[in-house]
């Protein structure tokens, strides 16, 4: 994993946690929705690099 990865799917996890729009009803619930959230992120993120490095690679 890259740093820069996960270092933004911390801060955009943060953001989420931070919006308020859904609110669980105790500590466990939310501590895994974050989790969730993070790992969805992450692997967004590199998905989203290894693209970016593959089209690089083509031009």
């Amino acid at each position: 994993m890259h740093y820069t990865t996960v270092k933004d799917a911390a801060l955009c996890t943060a953001l989420a946690a931070m919006t308020g729009w859904w609110q669980p009803r105790d500590a466990p619930q939310a501590v895994m929705c974050y989790i969730f959230i993070f790992v969805l992120l992450v692997v967004g993120l590199e998905t989203a690099k290894d693209w970016g490095e593959g089209r690089r690679k083509k031009s």
